[in-house]
């Protein structure tokens, strides 16, 4: 069976999904976090920056020594900017044989990984804007089976949901002034914004608060429960990009209405009017008469399954499967 050393971000319960659809199609792979996200971690990289890299280098120059007794077929970064160039040029002297993939959940806006480009073989990017300036392979972000499973017989007693972190102003005003709108409109919301100790004392130092400010992280299972509760979600990224989110794209599978700022989806050949609602300028006017409406377009949502982002992912360069 091939192999496949897989390094990336550990990002909630998206890795299990995706070695799983790696094993479906008939590859066994190795995975290691590129970071760790415990407190002592995050604590360490905000204010001992330089320790913290030095310690990040020796955690990756041990995985790559440790690698060396396995030939790999593919080595798979997700994000890759947390490795120094020289461990880069190490893990590629370890494993010759390998084919080097890059893929790239941010965007250039965020982070740049054209400097690690030479590193590897085939770099692919969510972000349409960025695959086009950087000359890079684009490739939509993916749901996995949880979201095609749901149950969408459910009473709907939710109007609109939105979980997600509140990284910037921009994106908690959006959500000021649409839940400002649906209170007028009888619209019901919920809303799960998780907020870190410097964002929750900047909205307080701003006299800014909403329902649904937190701490924590909303559990898998609460998600799938909104989702099968709520006719619409309301999609805002939290950076600048272009790629779509991985929210608006697991909601589109699982048959629940997108209201987003992307003007760009109504150019796709998936959007369908009764399923997207592009809003401009915050202008929600619109809202209530597109969740009214019920879906009776058909949509091919497989095509964005991780099973078939997986297989585009371990294509060779300039091969579509």
């Amino acid at each position: 069976m091939p192999r496949i050393l897989f390094i990336g971000i550990d990002f909630y319960a998206y890795i299990k999904e995706i070695r799983a659809a790696f094993e479906r199609l008939g590859y066994d792979s190795d995975f290691h976090p590129i970071e760790s996200t415990d407190f002592w971690s995050k604590s360490a990289k905000k204010f001992l920056p330089g320790p913290y890299q030095k310690r990040l280098d020796a955690y990756h120059a041990r995985i790559i020594e440790e690698s060396a007794a396995t030939q790999y077929d593919i080595v798979l970064f997700i994000q890759v900017h947390h490795v120094s160039h020289a461990n880069m040029q190490r893990l590629r002297e370890v494993q010759p044989q390998a084919r080097f993939v890059l893929y790239n959940w941010d965007s250039l806006t965020t982070h740049d990984y054209r400097p690690y480009e030479r590193f590897f073989d085939r770099v692919l990017t969510f972000d349409p804007d960025d695959a086009q300036s950087a000359g890079v392979t684009y490739l939509p972000l993916f749901a996995i089976p949880a979201f095609y499973a749901v149950d969408r017989s459910r009473p709907k007693d939710i109007d609109l949901y939105f979980v997600g972190a509140i990284g910037s102003l921009a994106r908690f005003e959006a959500l000021e002034k649409l839940h400002a709108f649906c209170e007028q409109q009888g619209l019901v919301t919920h809303f799960h914004l998780k907020c870190s100790p410097a964002v929750r004392l900047m909205l307080k130092r701003k006299g800014k608060s909403l329902p649904g400010i937190t701490g924590a992280s909303l559990p898998f299972e609460k998600i799938i429960d909104l989702i099968e509760r709520s006719r619409g979600t309301f999609d805002f990224a939290n950076h600048a990009q272009s790629g779509y989110t991985m929210r608006l794209i697991e909601n589109m599978a699982a048959g629940v209405k997108v209201v987003t700022e992307k003007k760009r989806i109504a150019t796709e050949d998936f959007y369908r009017n009764d399923r997207f609602l592009v809003i401009e300028d915050h202008d929600l006017s619109a809202v209530p008469e597109f969740l009214a409406k019920p879906i009776t377009s058909q949509l091919d949502v497989e095509r964005f399954s991780v099973d078939n982002w997986a297989r585009q992912l371990l294509a060779p360069a300039g091969e579509t499967q």
